[in-house]
């Protein structure tokens, strides 16, 4: 396949996806790399805030709503919305998810949507990220969006627990590289769509006195 432009890539999240226990190491800036190693071509934009979810403003006063108005735009071909356990207990949950997805549609009508929930090292015994989960399930479901759940997965479960910092939410060094690995391995599929449609589009004819592409 010939080169084709970079795949645009939004990630809005939580402290997960900040560094917050490893400044200037993110996963989204080492997913980048591990993408260009596996020859597909992405430019990931992440919109992450300490603190925020759905509901509950982060650091800086901002949802996820907030940050999806930040960075999503008609560019935009991956969105992945990633957690958060910061919105349990929280009410107007399943509002605020549908609003935040219906936001992102308006936005970037013929992105890939994924939404990520939170992680449970623990595995979530206690179903205290049932409603946020179950909520995250349907309201994709209802948007066309793909949803993956890392408690399910068991992202950071048993072994993998040595993938967490001392507070056992946030990753450590290790844990970045793990959680990059992981969600590369949920983006790729949409990255590779992504580019073949982008490869696709630039070998489209052309009508004569016409600056759109041919369709059939």
């Amino acid at each position: 396949m010939d080169p084709v432009n970079a795949v645009h890539v939004d990630i809005i999240g939580d402290s997960l996806s900040t560094g917050f226990q490893t400044p200037g190491d993110t996963w989204p800036g080492q997913a980048q790399g591990m993408m260009a190693g596996l020859g597909l071509n992405a430019q990931i934009s992440s919109a992450a805030e300490n603190g925020a979810g759905y509901v509950t403003p982060g650091e800086d006063g901002d949802v996820f709503l907030d940050l999806v108005n930040r960075v999503v735009n008609s560019q935009s071909q991956v969105v992945v919305l990633f957690g958060s356990d910061n919105d349990t207990g929280q009410a107007g949950i399943p509002q605020a998810v549908q609003e935040t997805l219906a936001r992102v549609k308006a936005l970037a009508p013929d992105a890939t949507v994924i939404v990520v929930g939170p992680t449970s090292e623990s595995g979530d015994p206690n179903g205290a990220l049932t409603l946020i989960r179950q909520t995250l399930a349907l309201s994709a479901d209802s948007f066309g969006a793909r949803y993956v759940d890392p408690v399910t997965l068991k992202w950071f479960q048993g072994a993998d627990a040595k993938y967490l910092s001392d507070d056992l939410e946030h990753p450590n060094a290790s844990g970045e590289t793990y959680l990059a690995d992981h969600m590369d391995k949920v983006m790729a599929p949409a990255i590779k769509a992504a580019m073949r449609q982008d490869h696709f589009a630039d070998f489209m004819p052309v009508r004569e006195g016409s600056g759109h592409a041919a369709t059939s």
